[in-house]
Protein backbone atom coordinates (compact mmCIF):
# COMPACT_ATOMS: atom_id res chain seq x y z
CA UNK A 1 0.00 0.00 0.00
CA UNK A 2 1.64 3.31 -0.89
CA UNK A 3 2.38 6.30 1.90
CA UNK A 4 -0.43 8.52 1.87
CA UNK A 5 0.33 12.43 2.03
CA UNK A 6 0.16 12.45 5.79
CA UNK A 7 1.38 9.20 7.27
CA UNK A 8 4.67 9.52 8.73
CA UNK A 9 7.54 8.12 6.40
CA UNK A 10 7.59 4.27 6.77
CA UNK A 11 10.96 2.57 7.91
CA UNK A 12 12.15 0.44 4.87
CA UNK A 13 13.87 -2.64 6.27
CA UNK A 14 17.12 -4.04 5.65
CA UNK A 15 16.73 -6.81 3.35
CA UNK A 16 19.37 -9.59 3.73
CA UNK A 17 19.86 -12.95 2.04
CA UNK A 18 21.68 -15.23 3.52
CA UNK A 19 20.53 -18.31 0.69
CA UNK A 20 21.25 -17.99 -2.83
CA UNK A 21 18.07 -19.72 -4.16
CA UNK A 22 15.56 -16.65 -3.68
CA UNK A 23 18.36 -14.59 -5.76
CA UNK A 24 17.95 -17.41 -8.81
CA UNK A 25 14.19 -17.46 -8.29
CA UNK A 26 13.93 -13.15 -8.21
CA UNK A 27 16.36 -13.65 -11.49
CA UNK A 28 14.23 -15.67 -13.27
CA UNK A 29 10.95 -13.97 -12.95
CA UNK A 30 12.90 -10.56 -13.78
CA UNK A 31 12.44 -9.62 -10.15
CA UNK A 32 15.22 -9.07 -8.88
CA UNK A 33 14.57 -5.01 -8.50
CA UNK A 34 11.90 -5.77 -6.16
CA UNK A 35 14.32 -6.44 -3.16
CA UNK A 36 16.01 -2.65 -4.05
CA UNK A 37 12.52 -1.53 -3.60
CA UNK A 38 11.55 -2.47 0.03
CA UNK A 39 15.47 -1.55 1.35
CA UNK A 40 19.05 -1.44 1.88
CA UNK A 41 20.03 -4.96 0.08
CA UNK A 42 22.91 -6.92 1.77
CA UNK A 43 23.95 -10.16 -0.04
CA UNK A 44 26.30 -12.41 2.42
CA UNK A 45 29.43 -12.93 0.73
CA UNK A 46 29.37 -16.78 -0.08
CA UNK A 47 26.17 -16.09 -1.62
CA UNK A 48 27.63 -13.99 -4.24
CA UNK A 49 30.34 -16.77 -4.89
CA UNK A 50 27.41 -19.24 -5.03
CA UNK A 51 25.26 -17.46 -7.16
CA UNK A 52 27.58 -16.13 -9.36
CA UNK A 53 31.24 -18.04 -9.53
CA UNK A 54 29.72 -20.41 -12.50
CA UNK A 55 28.64 -18.84 -15.17
CA UNK A 56 27.25 -21.57 -16.78
CA UNK A 57 24.82 -21.83 -13.88
CA UNK A 58 21.09 -20.52 -14.15
CA UNK A 59 20.62 -16.76 -13.79
CA UNK A 60 24.20 -16.47 -13.21
CA UNK A 61 24.83 -13.48 -15.21
CA UNK A 62 22.06 -11.85 -14.29
CA UNK A 63 22.49 -11.89 -10.50
CA UNK A 64 26.19 -10.70 -11.49
CA UNK A 65 25.30 -7.93 -13.59
CA UNK A 66 22.60 -6.95 -10.74
CA UNK A 67 25.08 -7.21 -7.78
CA UNK A 68 28.00 -5.24 -10.17
CA UNK A 69 25.23 -2.41 -11.14
CA UNK A 70 24.06 -2.35 -7.08
CA UNK A 71 27.86 -1.80 -6.56
CA UNK A 72 28.53 1.47 -8.87
CA UNK A 73 29.14 3.93 -6.46
CA UNK A 74 25.42 6.22 -6.92
CA UNK A 75 23.49 3.23 -7.79
CA UNK A 76 19.88 4.13 -7.52
CA UNK A 77 19.34 0.28 -6.70
CA UNK A 78 22.48 -0.60 -4.10
CA UNK A 79 23.59 -3.64 -3.12
CA UNK A 80 26.14 -4.48 -0.50
CA UNK A 81 28.16 -7.11 0.12
CA UNK A 82 28.21 -9.04 4.30
CA UNK A 83 32.18 -9.96 4.30
CA UNK A 84 32.40 -12.84 6.50
CA UNK A 85 35.15 -14.72 8.21
CA UNK A 86 34.04 -17.84 5.95
CA UNK A 87 33.87 -15.97 2.95
CA UNK A 88 37.86 -16.21 2.43
CA UNK A 89 37.40 -19.84 2.85
CA UNK A 90 34.74 -20.90 0.63
CA UNK A 91 36.25 -18.33 -2.36
CA UNK A 92 39.63 -20.25 -1.58
CA UNK A 93 37.74 -24.01 -1.73
CA UNK A 94 36.55 -23.05 -5.12
CA UNK A 95 39.67 -21.37 -6.12
CA UNK A 96 41.33 -24.72 -5.68
CA UNK A 97 38.69 -27.10 -7.52
CA UNK A 98 37.48 -28.23 -3.43
CA UNK A 99 34.26 -28.92 -1.97
CA UNK A 100 33.31 -25.65 -0.24
CA UNK A 101 32.42 -25.76 3.60
CA UNK A 102 28.18 -27.16 3.43
CA UNK A 103 25.44 -24.07 4.60
CA UNK A 104 28.52 -21.55 4.47
CA UNK A 105 25.98 -18.73 3.64
CA UNK A 106 23.56 -19.67 6.53
CA UNK A 107 26.86 -19.78 9.00
CA UNK A 108 27.96 -16.35 7.41
CA UNK A 109 25.21 -14.85 7.92
CA UNK A 110 24.57 -16.28 11.36
CA UNK A 111 27.91 -14.68 12.45
CA UNK A 112 27.43 -11.35 10.41
CA UNK A 113 23.73 -10.96 11.95
CA UNK A 114 25.41 -11.49 15.55
CA UNK A 115 27.99 -8.43 14.86
CA UNK A 116 26.14 -5.87 12.61
CA UNK A 117 22.41 -6.23 13.50
CA UNK A 118 22.06 -3.51 16.06
CA UNK A 119 24.42 -1.56 13.82
CA UNK A 120 21.79 -1.83 11.07
CA UNK A 121 19.21 1.12 11.93
CA UNK A 122 15.86 0.06 11.09
CA UNK A 123 14.71 -3.64 10.72
CA UNK A 124 16.13 -6.84 9.37
CA UNK A 125 13.96 -9.19 6.91
CA UNK A 126 16.08 -12.20 6.09
CA UNK A 127 14.73 -13.92 2.96
CA UNK A 128 15.26 -17.44 2.16
CA UNK A 129 14.15 -20.84 1.01
CA UNK A 130 16.75 -22.96 3.04
CA UNK A 131 13.73 -23.88 5.98
CA UNK A 132 16.77 -24.14 8.24
CA UNK A 133 17.91 -20.44 8.23
CA UNK A 134 15.14 -20.15 11.09
CA UNK A 135 15.80 -22.17 13.92
CA UNK A 136 19.47 -21.42 12.79
CA UNK A 137 18.90 -17.97 13.55
CA UNK A 138 17.06 -18.32 16.56
CA UNK A 139 19.50 -20.41 18.06
CA UNK A 140 22.28 -17.90 17.62
CA UNK A 141 20.87 -15.47 20.57
CA UNK A 142 20.31 -12.94 18.85
CA UNK A 143 18.43 -10.30 21.00
CA UNK A 144 17.26 -7.60 18.58
CA UNK A 145 13.81 -8.63 16.05
CA UNK A 146 14.22 -10.69 12.83
CA UNK A 147 11.69 -11.06 9.82
CA UNK A 148 12.46 -14.15 8.30
CA UNK A 149 10.50 -14.66 5.47
CA UNK A 150 10.45 -17.13 1.90
CA UNK A 151 10.29 -15.96 -1.53
CA UNK A 152 6.91 -16.10 -2.13
CA UNK A 153 6.11 -14.15 1.03
CA UNK A 154 8.88 -11.47 0.06
CA UNK A 155 6.67 -11.34 -3.30
CA UNK A 156 3.23 -10.84 -1.15
CA UNK A 157 5.09 -8.15 1.25
CA UNK A 158 6.10 -6.12 -2.15
CA UNK A 159 2.03 -6.29 -3.61
CA UNK A 160 0.68 -4.65 0.04
CA UNK A 161 3.48 -2.21 -0.09
CA UNK A 162 2.11 -1.27 -3.56
CA UNK A 163 5.94 -2.17 -5.09
CA UNK A 164 4.32 -4.80 -7.70
CA UNK A 165 0.81 -5.34 -8.90
CA UNK A 166 0.56 -9.07 -8.67
CA UNK A 167 2.59 -11.61 -5.98
CA UNK A 168 0.80 -14.56 -7.77
CA UNK A 169 2.13 -13.00 -11.65
CA UNK A 170 5.08 -12.85 -10.35
CA UNK A 171 5.51 -16.49 -8.54
CA UNK A 172 3.38 -18.07 -11.68
CA UNK A 173 6.74 -16.77 -13.68
CA UNK A 174 9.25 -18.13 -10.77
CA UNK A 175 7.18 -21.58 -10.77
CA UNK A 176 7.41 -21.74 -14.69
CA UNK A 177 11.09 -21.54 -14.35
CA UNK A 178 12.05 -23.11 -11.90
CA UNK A 179 9.22 -25.71 -10.56
CA UNK A 180 11.24 -26.70 -7.85
CA UNK A 181 11.01 -23.55 -5.72
CA UNK A 182 9.39 -23.45 -2.48
CA UNK A 183 5.75 -22.64 -2.46
CA UNK A 184 5.01 -21.69 1.39
CA UNK A 185 4.47 -18.79 2.16
CA UNK A 186 5.88 -18.00 5.56
CA UNK A 187 6.96 -14.92 7.70
CA UNK A 188 8.31 -15.63 11.07
CA UNK A 189 9.53 -13.24 13.58
CA UNK A 190 13.11 -14.42 15.46
CA UNK A 191 12.32 -12.02 19.44
CA UNK A 192 8.80 -11.40 17.96
CA UNK A 193 8.08 -7.67 18.93
CA UNK A 194 6.05 -6.77 22.21
CA UNK A 195 2.26 -5.95 21.21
Amino acid sequence: MPQQENEPPRIKPTVILPDTSPLVHLAAADALHVLNDLGRVIVVDVVVLEATNDGSKPYASEIATWIAEGGEPGSNRPVEIAVTEIGPLYKLALDQNMKPPRNAGEIGIAEWLTAELRHLGGPALVVYENGRIPNMLAREGITETIAVATTRNLLELAQREGLIDSAEMLWARIIEAVPTANPASILTYINAPKP
